[in-house]
């Protein structure tokens, strides 16, 4: 049976999981979320009521009474909809603990024991990441998992309100951020973030094509200056004769007397630059030249 999720005012089950967690679960780690609720029949359910606990496990019931609950027979994991997200992943993890837990010892143990403890641990493992948590957040969870308290500490809160108290103010910071281009991780976060995100990748490939033609052009005028200094001092020797499209760019060859080096093919023709002068040509490829070699060093 796979895994549920609803929101208790009013009720609502989805049957895409993905689709219901992304607006809450942290991008990063929503794949490994999944995967743990599809491993066992998991009611997740999602409380606008705010209280004193931030989230609750339940294990499996009998159902009883006219009014049963048709997810009263699966694991229930229970979370605060408002939660910052940060928040809301970390309880989400210490809830599944639970389950674990129960699963492996049942009622026998500790409800906060080692047992629990061992198996927090082992859950919020592969989620220890900075594309999941920001490094300040990690930082502070390293701590908490010194002992490994059952509350949510002041530290750990502290940490999660930097980037807003709740959810609504976790977006507002989130949207700020993006526009000043910083980018922290947070669940899908509607249109308008995808929008800011387009923008900005746009921006990003632009800055980086230009880098890019920047360093091209310099590589060329060095080589250009590293031709003409070549060609000052070593004298070349035709070798044979070839095919323009047949040679490899770089390769050295010699047309109406005058040397030059092959840059690149494109669209059968080929672009070259002169080692005398850095005049540019552009040739066919079916074009015969003399190619070129250094002569060897004198005896």
């Amino acid at each position: 049976m796979p895994a549920a999720f609803s929101k208790k005012t009013p009720l609502r089950v989805y049957r895409n999981l993905e689709q219901a967690l992304a607006p809450y679960i942290i991008r990063a780690a929503l794949p490994g979320v999944l995967h743990m609720l599809h491993t066992y029949p998991v009611h997740v359910a999602f409380s606008d009521r705010k209280g004193r606990a931030l989230g609750y496990y339940i294990q499996p019931r009998e159902p009883s009474g006219r009014h049963a609950s048709g997810f009263s027979g699966m694991h229930t994991i229970s979370l605060q909809i408002a939660l910052n997200p940060y928040a809301l992943l970390f309880v989400f993890l210490h809830e599944w603990a639970h389950l674990t837990t129960q699963l492996q010892y049942g009622d026998s143990v500790n409800a906060h024991g080692k047992e629990w403890k061992a198996n927090f641990r082992k859950v919020f493992a592969p989620f220890h990441s900075p594309d999941i948590f920001p490094p300040d957040i990690l930082e502070v969870i390293d701590n908490y998992f010194v002992k490994t308290s059952r509350y949510f500490e002041t530290e750990l809160n502290e940490a999660c309100n930097r980037y807003g108290a709740d959810r609504k103010a976790f977006e507002r910071t989130y949207l700020r951020l993006l526009k000043e281009g910083v980018r922290i991780p947070a669940p899908y976060m509607g249109v308008k973030a995808e929008e800011i995100l387009r923008k900005r990748r746009e921006k990003e490939e632009k800055e980086r094509e230009k880098e890019i033609r920047k360093e091209l052009k310099k590589w060329s005028e060095e080589q250009k200056d590293r031709d003409a200094a070549a060609y000052a001092t070593e004298p070349l020797r035709v070798w044979g004769r070839a095919l323009v499209r047949n040679l490899p760019e770089g390769a050295v060859f010699r047309v109406e007397g005058k040397d030059y080096r092959l840059l690149s093919h494109a669209g059968g023709f080929a672009t070259a630059t002169s080692l005398s002068d850095a005049s540019a040509l552009r040739v066919h490829g079916l074009l015969g030249v003399e190619v070129l070699e250094a002569a060897p060093p004198q005896e």
